[in-house]
């Protein structure tokens, strides 16, 4: 029955993707990850604004404490004062009392800014925790810039900013990975469409032979993409250069932004760029009227197109580095050489080919029996002959060259007294095998004349 419904095509063996591998292959695509980072950010935000909104509310309430405070102090030092017209001083001493109570004052009124945030009014404030300062900090967070224009004060927000951080670091450095990798795909794709196709155009006309038609060439069409005989886009490279012009260009098109939206000349903000897109992050500029600004109506716009110009020069500037990084270490080993510090080491690397090429064992002959070697190869060597010590009877062995000439002696060794050795002259006989030891009387060729 099964197998009915088969055949019919009612149902197949294909398993249907649930609801979580569903899930889970949108958030590791693009538009999921940067869905989950923007979650993640605003998320952030507002916890950290939940966090430190109350110990700021206290903070504006010291505040306006302290500015009656100073308020009451000037009324004093301005009645102290007029009280000293009336007292009949020396002009020196008068003027150390009255610098005296104007140095006092000088020094409350610098506690009260520092600590205490005043601003010469009670109630004028400036909120630290507003929805783009927050968001400013989750994603300075996130990107490890960390500007130091707000930061977490509570002990609660200190421990959850180390948390929030060992998330949403990895989470973005992901995030960038993917859209780093999907820009360089698209960078040399561009360029090898572009660029490379003038080149590979230019070359087939060049290889044309003499007073041939420009239709005869090589199409282009013709060539396998990836596999091109001509700079083929499999090993691209993009040129170090055009890396660094794409940089440039991208630095000073912030710089312009930056230095019309915030009022800074030109060395400036392309100082501020290249510090953030490299998250250096001094924190000596901050880009207040971009992000920062809660009066005018556009600067949600402006927040927004801030942090898209820094999320993406980040994966630019990794991906830029990414492409130059081999081709950079190409030009650093052939600089090495070319100077001689890598002369030593390649000295050592040839060496040890050499001894390894030495050292591999040859390949044997299947029929080793045979003793008359084959045309083109090296005849075996004589077998060693016994001779007989004249002085204490013992025998010596030597084995004769090709050449005719002796080699170093071998082991000695020696015989029964019953048997008579003589000196052969193996020279001119052909080589023969090995000889054996037998049992039997009968003599050895080549070695033993016979037995006594």
């Amino acid at each position: 029955m099964s197998n009915e419904y088969a055949e019919t095509g009612f149902y197949t063996n294909r398993r249907e993707k649930s609801t979580g591998s569903i899930c889970c292959s949108f958030l590791c695509s693009h538009v999921g990850l940067f869905l989950v980072v923007a979650v993640y950010a605003v998320a952030g935000a507002y916890i950290f604004m939940e966090i430190e909104k109350p110990n700021e509310m206290k903070m504006y309430e010291r505040k306006q404490q302290r500015a009656v405070q100073v308020k009451e102090t000037k009324q004093y030092v301005a009645g102290l004062l007029w009280s000293y017209q009336h007292i009949n001083w020396y002009d020196s001493y008068y003027s150390e009392r009255v610098t005296l109570a104007l140095d006092g004052l000088e020094r409350h009124i610098l506690i009260s800014v520092s600590n205490y945030k005043y601003d010469g009014t009670e109630e004028g404030w400036v909120d630290s925790w507003t929805v783009p300062k927050s968001l400013l900090l989750t994603m300075t967070i996130m990107s490890t810039i960390g500007y130091g224009h707000i930061y977490p004060v509570t002990d609660e927000g200190k421990i959850f900013c180390i948390f929030y951080a060992l998330v949403g670091c990895p989470l973005l450095l992901i995030f960038l990975g993917n859209l780093g990798n999907s820009i360089a795909e698209t960078f040399i794709f561009v360029y090898s469409r572009i660029c490379c196709r003038w080149c590979r155009s230019r070359r087939n006309e060049e290889e044309l032979p003499p007073h041939t038609s420009k239709k005869q060439r090589k199409l282009l069409v013709d060539d396998e993409v990836g596999k091109e005989e001509y700079m083929p886009t499999e090993f691209l490279h993009v040129p170090i250069v055009i890396n660094l012009v794409l940089l440039m260009v991208y630095i000073i098109l912030g710089a312009v932004l930056f230095s019309f939206w915030e009022g800074w000349n030109l060395t400036s903000a392309s100082y501020f760029t290249f510090i953030t897109l490299s998250t250096i992050g001094y924190g000596d500029m901050v880009p207040g009227n971009a992000i920062l600004a809660d009066g005018d109506g556009n600067g949600g716009i402006q927040m927004s197109i801030c942090i898209i110009y820094i999320v993406l020069g980040m994966a630019l500037l990794s991906t830029c580095i990414n492409l130059m990084q081999e081709q950079l270490l190409e030009k650093c080993h052939w600089l090495a050489k070319e100077i001689g510090l890598s002369k030593t080491e390649n000295y050592d690397k040839d060496k040890n080919k050499t001894e390894n090429s030495k050292n591999k064992p040859t390949k044997k002959k299947k029929n080793q029996s045979s003793t008359i070697p084959e045309e083109g190869e090296q005849s075996l060597p004589p077998p060693a002959t016994t001779l007989r010590s004249p002085s204490d009877g013992s025998l010596r062995s030597r084995r004769t060259s090709q050449d005719g000439g002796p080699s170093p002696p071998a082991d000695s060794t020696t015989l029964a007294p019953s048997q008579t050795l003589a000196p052969i002259q193996s020279e001119s006989r052909s080589p023969s095998p090995l000889p054996t030891r037998s049992n039997s009387s009968t003599p050895i060729p080549g070695s033993l004349d016979g037995p006594d």
